[in-house]
Order: C-alpha cells, then sequence, then structure tokens
C-alpha cells in the first residue's frame, strides 16, 4: 500500500472530510497520513496594540520552518479564512511556497491547495487584475470548496500517483538507503553517504543534477547494450 502525506491548515478540525478522503483512498490501495497545524490554539495568538487576541504570524512562520519546511508532504491544504484581519490562507501558502523555493526545502515538492466553505466570498478577493496576476503566478494546484474537499483531493492524489517523476522517484529512494556508500557511477560522489547525495539532488545542485543526467545516458546506454542495437 502506498502512503501520502497530507498537511493541513485551519483554526478547527475537519474530521468528516479527512475521514471521507481516507476511505476513498482506501479503496484504491493508498494510505493517508495527515498532520494537522491548529491554527486555534493559543500557541498561536497574541494580542496586538488594541488588546485584541490575533494571530502571531512570526511564531506561525516559525513553527512551520522548524517542523514542516523539510518534510516530504504531497499535499499542503490550508482553509482560506482563519478569521483575522491580516492573515489567511492564501498569504500563509504563498509564503510556504516563496520561501521554501527559494530555500529549495523538501515541502516545495509538494502540491498547494486552499478549500473555503464560502468559496464565492473569496473569489471578491482577487477582483483586481493585480490580485488575479498574484494568484497567478503562485501557481496553487486548485482552490477547493471545503465541503468537496474528499472528492477533490481524492481525484489529484490519484492522477499524482499515476505520474512518474524522475527526480522524485530518485529522491524517494536514496531516502529509503541513507547510510549506504556510493562507489561507482559518478566519480564525483565516490565515497559520500547516500544521504549526502540527497542533499545534491534536492535543492538542484550543479553536481546533483549531472548526476541525474548521468544515470539516464547510462541506463539508456544499457538498453542499448541489451538488445544489440548499434551505437
Amino acid at each position: 500500500m502506498s502512503i501520502v502525506k497530507l498537511l493541513y491548515i485551519d483554526d478547527n478540525k475537519i474530521n468528516s472530510q479527512i475521514e471521507s478522503l481516507r476511505k476513498k483512498l482506501k479503496r484504491q490501495g493508498i494510505e493517508l497520513k495527515e498532520t494537522f497545524l491548529n491554527l486555534g490554539l493559543e500557541e498561536f495568538k497574541k494580542r496586538n496594540e488594541n488588546n485584541k487576541v490575533v494571530l502571531d504570524y512570526e511564531k506561525i512562520k516559525r513553527y512551520i520552518t522548524d517542523n514542516f519546511f523539510n518534510e516530504n508532504f504531497d499535499i499542503v491544504i490550508s482553509d482560506y479564512d482563519f478569521k483575522d484581519e491580516k492573515i489567511d490562507g492564501y498569504k500563509l501558502i504563498s509564503w510556504i511556497k516563496n520561501v521554501s523555493s527559494s530555500q529549495k526545502t523538501r515541502i516545495r515538492r509538494a502540491k498547494f491547495c486552499l478549500y473555503s466553505a464560502q468559496q464565492d466570498k473569496v473569489v471578491q478577493f482577487f477582483s483586481t487584475p493585480e490580485e488575479i496576476k498574484k494568484l497567478v503566478k503562485l501557481k496553487i494546484d486548485d482552490f477547493i470548496k471545503r465541503e468537496n474537499l474528499p472528492e477533490e483531493l481524492n481525484t489529484i492524489i490519484t492522477r499524482d500517483n499515476n505520474h512518474f517523476n524522475f527526480s522524485e522517484t530518485l529522491i524517494s529512494f536514496l531516502n529509503k538507503y541513507p547510510e549506504y556508500e556510493f562507489n561507482s557511477v559518478y566519480p564525483k560522489f565516490k565515497g559520500k553517504k547516500l544521504s549526502d547525495i540527497l542533499i545534491e539532488v534536492e535543492k538542484e545542485l550543479p553536481n546533483g543534477i549531472k548526476f541525474q543526467k548521468e544515470l539516464i545516458d547510462l541506463t539508456i546506454a544499457h538498453l542499448i547494450d541489451l538488445n544489440g542495437y548499434e551505437k
């Protein structure tokens, strides 16, 4: 059974939607492992200059950075409305995507979705060309009605489950055997542990990219030899 890791961010639990998604995925041989970031907890709040209780954006960002940035989540979803005047799901997802992409942390490879129980009202906030441009540049994978979360997420997950990505497959393999030592194929990695190579590949460093190209070249050359083709 394959495993899908989901991070969802909300100020309330969405147990019924999560359990419905779990059942749908289980029928297809997929196990759901969810992590809930509950912004309704007191630890993520503070009092502002007017003594009003609001979300503590800096504390939330530190918590996400410390606990989630280097996790291999398949999907990250967030409610749009946190009932806060300054912070919403769009702002938080934008920050996660932009910072994780610039720092090349693991969470950047996830699919990112927003959801809302009042989708029509949220759309009004993206009514200007400038706001629409920001939304397009952010490349959110979907914006889902809360009631449709199980069906929509099931579609995204099963679609991706049938999709092959060489880099992601290689990263998964390197993660399984971090202590193995590399001794051949790519001289610059000789003597390195697979955990060291994993960092080069994940962060898309020059040697990590060259290593992947070398593996593809060797695979093709091997196929040509096996089939007796002329080079």
